[in-house]
């Protein structure tokens, strides 16, 4: 999808643009759902000691989106397919070095599942991604990789 838009022209900024907007819409509408559905959950403004957290997620997040989509425009699909969808797995590692939570064992299996993929996927277009990356290399469109 990214790779479509680039080609049509959009720019980076529009991409991250869009994705700010939907990604706030949504949450908001999953958020109001998921909190008239829970009786111990109201929407509060955060304090003046988590509101740094909480900007800082909201940095970090926005500057990753946007070197996501700024570096998918450069490599090639394959590559930018394995590297979006791997987040699912450095996310579950994090939750448990980081957070000290322990999925339960249905969930490592949804993540053997989500490695097996990415390892296949990663498998079947080696020889493809690899010539592509070396006929760049040669043209001069990755001049990061020399």
């Amino acid at each position: 999808l990214i790779r479509k838009a680039g080609r049509v022209g959009a720019h980076t900024l529009q991409l991250l643009f869009s994705w700010t907007v939907f990604g706030v819409s949504f949450s908001l509408i999953i958020g109001f759902i998921a909190a008239s559905n829970a009786e111990n959950q109201q929407w509060r403004i955060p304090s003046r000691q988590e509101l740094p957290s909480v900007l800082g997620v909201c940095v970090s997040g926005t500057l990753a989106h946007f070197l996501l989509n700024y570096s998918a425009k450069l490599m090639p699909a394959t590559l930018a397919g394995l590297i979006r969808s791997s987040d699912i797995f450095y996310a579950y590692l994090l939750e448990i070095i980081v957070l000290g939570q322990h999925p339960e064992k249905v969930t490592y299996w949804g993540v053997l599942l989500v490695c097996f993929s990415l390892v296949s996927v990663l498998l079947a277009s080696t020889g493809r991604t690899g010539n592509k990356m070396k006929h760049l290399e040669s043209v001069g469109n990755l001049t990061a990789a020399k």
